[in-house]
């Protein structure tokens, strides 16, 4: 209320959840970790949005964007644009969206959230945002390093402290990743808003970064002799890897299946699990449930049942008040970094358990793609949303009443639809859903 005071303030759950996606499982551990989840999130972004209720309650723009970019696709895009609002007044001159000092990603992560505002709210960004992604962008353009004569780091960000959680300050390809989605994003705004020139600029500058970053990758890979990424170029394949999958999720910078990805996606899986779950060693030393979720994304998205394995230990970890620390102790099970109420992780957790049921692939929507194969075998109706994508407000309605499953969705649509609309459910061959009812029934696969 305090950071809100002209804003009506919502005084019961009732009002505050209207027209946030729910979720319909027989799994009620799910179903509780969720419900749970959503609410938490709300909690969190009463005021700011902050990733932690005590130590942690104050601003940092990574956590932000990425709890925000939950909050846009579980249905309050109302609250989002309330706290995207506040982005502007916290950009300097120079165009540097600032809350931390030595940390580079915060301008890639608003642009890219600026334009998915954009697209899933369906709405037109007024002036004050449009100039704050113009100056946002160039400081990117200014930010990159194109002095030095090293082929491995020419055209990238400088070291930074950057995610806090890959180690000492380095040429991180988390910042670059986020600066050239940013900067796409920018340019799909300013084309959506008739601005030529800004559009050209955003566009060539992160065409040039990605490619000095795919370069600099290639360099790493042959001195490695691995197709697995390390966080930097500076460095050998550790845990701060995990930073790397950025690429793949949520950005879709690469193909999903890219071989680069899951080859570090595998070097993570094979070196660096403790429970079931991603273990950090450095810095945030602990089991990290957001990184875990993370990384079964990686998986989900590549069509690999791995995901399954990772959302069930994460699951498991979960406090019995539905709550995940930031780094939760392998012998104790409790927490051992940060707040036990940790707000990065619940925005994962959201994000996940909604792209199980619609994932976006360019111009085409995914649906029940992660649906795990118990839920099917309950013969419950099972559903998910509504949740927003680019194309509208979707929500996916499963009923397996009869051991054949029918698949539908109710659609709001905006001004452009999915070039197509694929069900996918496990052991089921994929079916196009069609105009004008969207409804399908899915035939077993053969075994």
């Amino acid at each position: 209320a305090d950071a809100y005071p002209d804003k009506k303030i919502s005084r019961s759950w009732s009002e505050v959840e209207s027209g946030a996606a729910c979720l319909r499982t027989p799994d009620a551990h799910i179903q509780f970790l969720h419900d749970t989840a959503v609410r938490s999130l709300i909690h969190l972004t009463a005021g700011d949005a902050v990733p932690g209720p005590y130590t942690y309650n104050r601003f940092w723009f990574r956590d932000a964007c990425i709890m925000l970019n939950a909050l846009l696709n579980t249905g309050l895009s109302g609250r989002c644009g309330k706290h995207l609002e506040t982005f502007t007044e916290r950009q300097t001159r120079e165009g540097f969206f600032h809350s931390q000092d030595g940390e580079w990603d915060s301008n890639g992560q608003v642009l890219w959230l600026m334009n998915r505002y954009r697209l899933l709210s369906g709405k037109t960004l007024d002036q004050k945002w449009l100039s704050a992604m113009v100056k946002g962008g160039r400081w990117i353009a200014n930010k990159r390093d194109l002095s030095t004569e090293d082929p491995k780091l020419r055209g990238l960000l400088p070291a930074g402290f950057s995610a806090e959680h890959f180690g000492p300050n380095d040429n991180y390809y988390w910042d670059d990743f986020w600066a050239i989605a940013g900067l796409y994003g920018a340019a799909e705004t300013f084309s959506a808003h008739g601005m030529p020139k800004e559009e050209l600029f955003a566009r060539d500058t992160a065409f040039d970064m990605e490619k000095a970053v795919l370069s600099s990758i290639g360099i790493a890979a042959k001195e490695l002799g691995s197709l697995a990424i390390p966080t930097s170029p500076n460095r050998r394949l550790d845990s701060g890897a995990i930073g790397v999958i950025v690429a793949d999720y949520p950005l879709q910078l690469l193909p999903p299946g890219d071989a680069r990805m899951l080859a570090t996606a595998d070097y993570l899986m094979d070196n660096c699990l403790q429970k079931g779950c991603f273990f950090q060693d450095m810095i945030h030393s602990g089991i990290n449930i957001y990184m875990t979720l993370e990384l079964a994304q990686v998986y989900l998205r590549s069509g690999d049942k791995r995901y399954r394995d990772l959302l069930r230990a994460a699951a498991s970890l979960a406090s019995p008040t539905g709550q995940w620390p930031e780094a939760i102790h392998p012998i104790t099970g409790g927490g051992c970094m940060g707040d036990g109420q940790h707000g990065w992780a619940i925005a994962e957790w959201i994000m996940l358990i909604r792209n199980m049921f619609v994932m976006e692939e360019g111009e085409k929507l995914l649906l029940g793609k992660g649906v795990l194969p118990e839920w099917l075998k309950t013969r419950e109706k099972i559903s998910y949303g509504p949740t927003l994508t680019p194309f509208g407000s979707v929500e996916v309605l499963i009923n397996n009443k009869s051991g054949q499953p029918t698949i539908k969705i109710l659609a709001r649509w905006y001004n452009k639809r999915p070039e197509s609309i694929i069900a996918d459910l496990p052991g089921f061959k994929p079916a196009h859903l069609l105009e004008p009812y969207y409804i399908c029934t899915l035939e077993r696969e053969e075994v």
